[in-house]
């Protein structure tokens, strides 16, 4: 006698099936509709390689930069130059990110990297004896190395000066960057203050990150590069007040390593010349800390320029 299912036995079975269909497109949605897993940050120390592939034979520069801002904006920052570097020379050059300026001083010890570009701040508390060799450095408008991070706002914020920032919670970068040890290193005692009269000063990694917590109301000032605090003020951000001006940050190499590769790449940077036609519809896409070119490092007077600065806190104009 042929075996039957009972009805409620073939209705149990339906329900099961569409209920693992539903639930399995549940999840292929979410996975699909998940931001943070298709934009998922870079893990430090991958490579920014430059589009187009390079042939086997082709040697690679490895150039470090330290991710003081997101990986997509070092990357909108620093591949301009890796292209005119990649276009100059029948070498190719890329990227590699650093987590810190200590983890890029590693790698540029260990040779992963054949170059850095390290920070102002802690090139100028290098010692003399130092095997890291800052070599070049980009200028402004003007041809200086000379250039400030600034203290910003919300536009409706009451702060207009370093002296109302009493009682204040405060927003900054590394406390390896200049940027981030500003404040602490002469901003407030020039205005009489000390970092006991803050209610909070607190780092960040990224400068992007200082901007967004500001804008939000989550902290009432915030210190970054002037470079980027000028491309939010469209976005209701506010500039404040300067920083002395300190030199850019410069191209670093290791005494070890003086290859030819090494010394392509600093001439390179060098050549490039903002009153030729040429170079100069070349940078003028590129991030204004780099669009004037570089000029050589004379150590001891890039050491000095951090003892000679003007008053810090200027108002802004």
């Amino acid at each position: 006698m042929p075996t039957s299912f009972k009805p409620g036995l073939v209705t149990l079975l339906v329900l099961i099936l569409a209920v693992s269909l539903i639930w399995g497109n549940h999840l292929v949605f979410n996975l699909l509709a998940d931001i943070s897993y298709q934009n998922a940050p870079m893990p430090q120390g991958e490579y920014l390689a430059s589009p187009g592939a390079k042939s086997e034979a082709q040697s690679v520069v490895r150039i470090g930069v330290v991710s003081r801002f997101a990986p997509n904006i070092i990357y909108r920052l620093y591949q301009p130059i890796m292209d005119y570097l990649n276009a100059n020379s029948e070498l190719h050059h890329e990227l590699v990110l650093s987590e810190s300026y200590q983890d890029a001083a590693r790698r540029l010890r260990l040779g992963e990297v054949q170059a850095s570009f390290l920070g102002a701040w802690m090139c100028h508390q290098l010692p003399p004896d130092s095997d890291l060799i800052p070599v070049a450095m980009p200028v402004n408008a003007q041809g200086l190395s000379r250039f400030h991070v600034v203290l910003v706002t919300p536009e409706n914020s009451p702060i207009h000066s370093l002296a109302d920032l009493q009682n204040c919670k405060i927003a900054v970068p590394s406390d390896q960057a200049f940027s981030g040890n500003w404040l602490q290193n002469g901003g407030l005692e020039s205005v009489g203050l000390k970092v006991a009269d803050l209610d909070t000063i607190q780092h960040f990694q990224h400068h992007e990150t200082v901007i967004w917590q500001v804008l939000r109301g989550n902290f009432e000032a915030g210190v970054v590069k002037e470079s980027l605090a000028g491309k939010y003020h469209s976005k209701g951000l506010r500039t404040v007040a300067f920083s002395p001006a300190i030199p850019g940050p410069p191209l670093v190499i290791c005494s070890s390593n003086q290859s030819d590769e090494v010394r392509e790449l600093v001439d390179l940077l060098l050549a490039l010349d903002r009153s030729n036609a040429e170079d100069k519809v070349l940078m003028q896409s590129w991030t204004s800390e780099f669009a004037f070119g570089f000029i050589p490092v004379q150590e001891r007077a890039f050491k000095e320029d951090f003892l000679k600065q003007p008053p810090a806190g200027r108002n802004a104009p």
